[in-house]
């Protein structure tokens, strides 16, 4: 997609003395939150390409809430169900009708409509773009559209999601550009029906939740909720879902695209990579009007950074520049006295962002997350996390929530939404930010700079423990991880070698051969 370039380059310059490191593990710190400098204005909707040229029409089978026997109930504790995917009718591409542009290049467009879906996404399989092929995805009742998206970074089987547009159709239009003769062009193999979701309700148990709009917290609304994001998750390759996350500030802060989120919510690099960071759903005024969510600036697709499955963490990259209006503080420290003050901002139900208040009651370990429908902890889905256990006495959560800050009364995250009794909003479970920063520090805090890579090094195979870290010491293992932990500006050095990697570099660094001799190569085996 457009966020992603191939990138085959041979670097060859000096390299620089090795630092020593330090082992801070144990590092208890706080920063503050700060406000974004302005929006990136491109990651806007905008319009097709060729809106004159008629869309074929796809009638898709109707979305259908599925029976509460349904195997995605049980099998999936990462959140509440709000979708699936399904294998899409044979040979859609084939459908396309191609018009000639005056630039001699030529346009087709595809309209899927589902009777009662609630939002649509379009799976694909195969290479796409390395001839300047273009896709555009697009809302065909109030046109707001994004891209265009070329060259996407495929998931090991070869497949990749576009973004969710809300509603009961979704468009997709495909360019060409003059000259290609034999386009290169994916299949259109699955398609993601969303039963619940934006328009609210769905969640809610039979006595229902109070939330309150974020909105009418005025400070509240103009600071570290414009931070917060709903997310457009798919669990198995076929569960989709709704959960929550916010931007973390760095120290050095340079507004880079970092965003947590639960581990529960993005577990591996193939969810990271069909995820979607939807930004600024929340309304302007009290109680007002929310915004039409096609209408929003996201974020598709993330690299998955770091993760620590004990206390329900996951620290993603994300792909494209993020919408996020507040990169929001932290602090690491392990102490979170009974009684203190607590603010939850989320996105329950993936509708439009509220906040809750509340008091820590405890810090419990090895908690456990279960279905309802089981009750042993030493049974999949099942997990244990290490957790703040919050009572919200104003307002609560509710599935689509997870992944979302706690913070305290210094506005800085202290955990990230596990979960919490089905039947009661109130009561929620956050995993504590203290436990994971050992493994997440060196992304947010006083990042390496330069940043080094070797391909050599074993790293973190499951990106779940902390020998990465982009010293001289410990470096990482892929260019793309380095490039998120660079400080805006730096330089990352990178041993010599080929590189297999497929990536979209925009934030302003320097990228350097370590060392007086060898070629590095970045996008071949």
């Amino acid at each position: 997609m457009k966020r992603y370039l191939g990138i085959a380059l041979a670097v060859v310059l000096a390299g620089a003395a090795t630092a020593q490191e330090e082992d801070l593990l144990s590092i208890e710190v706080a920063i503050d939150g700060a406000p974004a400098p302005k929006q990136v204005h491109w990651l806007l909707p905008g319009t097709r390409l060729a809106p004159q040229v008629p869309a074929v029409q796809v009638e898709l089978p109707r979305t259908e809430r599925p029976e509460p026997s349904w195997e995605g109930y049980s099998e999936v504790i990462a959140f509440q169900p709000a979708g699936y995917a399904a294998p899409a009718p044979p040979e859609l591409m084939k459908r396309l009708r191609w018009r000639e542009l005056p630039d001699g290049g030529r346009v087709a467009a595809l309209e899927l409509h589902s009777q009662d879906a609630k939002a649509l996404r379009v799976q694909f399989t195969g290479h796409f773009g390395r001839n300047g092929e273009q896709l555009r995805v697009y809302d065909p009742k109030g046109g707001y559209t994004f891209g265009p998206y070329s060259n996407p970074i495929l998931n090991e089987d070869g497949t990749w999601w576009t973004t969710i547009i809300f509603g009961e159709r979704i468009g997709l239009e495909f360019y060409i550009p003059s000259g290609v003769e034999r386009p290169q062009l994916p299949e259109l193999t699955g398609i993601g029906y969303m039963f619940a979701g934006w328009e609210g309700g769905d969640f809610e148990p039979a006595g229902g939740c109070l939330f309150r709009d974020v909105a009418c917290e005025a400070s509240w609304r103009d600071g570290e909720a414009r931070g917060v994001t709903m997310l457009s998750v798919l669990s198995g390759g076929n569960v989709f879902g709704f959960c929550s996350g916010a931007a973390l500030n760095r120290n050095p802060g340079d507004f880079a695209p970092i965003v947590m989120t639960a581990h529960h919510c993005v577990e591996d690099q193939a969810e990271a990579n069909s995820t979607v960071f939807v930004w600024n759903f929340q309304n302007a005024t009290c109680n007002g009007t929310p915004p039409d969510p096609n209408s929003l600036p996201r974020s598709v697709g993330s690299l998955l950074l770091k993760r620590y499955p004990d206390s329900d963490w996951t620290l993603l990259g994300s792909y494209e520049p993020i919408a996020a209006g507040w990169y929001l503080g932290w602090d690491s420290s392990s102490s979170w006295s009974s009684g203190s003050a607590a603010t939850g901002i989320h996105h329950p139900g993936g509708t439009f962002k509220r906040i809750s208040f509340g008091s820590v009651t405890s810090s419990d370990n090895d908690r456990c997350f279960c279905p309802p429908s089981q009750s042993s902890c030493v049974i999949p889905p099942c997990f244990r996390a290490d957790v703040w256990s919050i009572d919200y006495t104003t307002y609560g959560i509710r599935p689509g929530s997870s992944g979302s800050p706690v913070m305290d009364g210094s506005r800085r995250v202290r955990g990230t939404l596990t979960g919490g009794p089905s039947d009661d909003c109130t009561i929620a479970r956050y995993g504590r930010f203290a436990d994971a920063f050992g493994n997440i520090r060196w992304y947010i805090f006083e990042m390496a700079n330069p940043t080094f890579v070797n391909r050599a090094v074993a790293g973190d195979p499951g990106n779940d423990g902390s020998s990465e870290r982009g010293t001289s010491a410990n470096p990482f293992n892929t260019v793309y991880e380095g490039t998120f932990c660079v400080p805006t500006g730096g330089t990352v050095r990178i041993v010599p070698g080929n590189y297999n990697e497929q990536f979209r570099v925009w934030r302003p660094m320097r990228l350097e051969r370590s060392g007086t001799s060898g070629v590095v190569v970045i996008g071949r085996p």
